[in-house]
């Protein structure tokens, strides 16, 4: 069953986002893709990144947002998910709401 949780952050962050499979299963050799959309079943991609495998057999893995990214992201609420897109292995790891504030400064 995947998580699900909300993610919130400003527009023009750095992010790291760690995430941990519970139960612990080894996720070594999966590609995981972290996507923000408009709304839930929305094909049109606001964002998609690859996550980065931090510790294959403790579950572990980490999505890394640049400001850039986050910056070319309207302040909204948005809906994320995560999923494992092997072929012949895809499955939801996570999913919820995305809120991105207003810029927190100016540059």
């Amino acid at each position: 069953m995947p998580i699900s949780q909300t993610l919130k952050f400003w527009r023009g962050e750095d992010l790291i986002l760690n995430f941990t499979m519970t139960p612990t299963v080894d996720i070594t050799g999966w590609v995981i893709s972290f996507t923000i959309t408009k709304s839930q079943n929305n094909p049109s991609k606001v964002l998609q990144q690859t996550a980065t495998i931090t510790s294959g057999p403790n579950g572990q893995f980490q999505v890394l947002l640049s400001s850039a990214q986050t910056d070319a992201i309207q302040p909204d609420k948005y809906f994320h998910d995560v999923w494992r897109t092997n072929p012949g292995s895809e499955r939801i790891l996570a999913l919820g709401d995305c809120i991105v504030g207003g810029s927190a400064r100016i540059p």
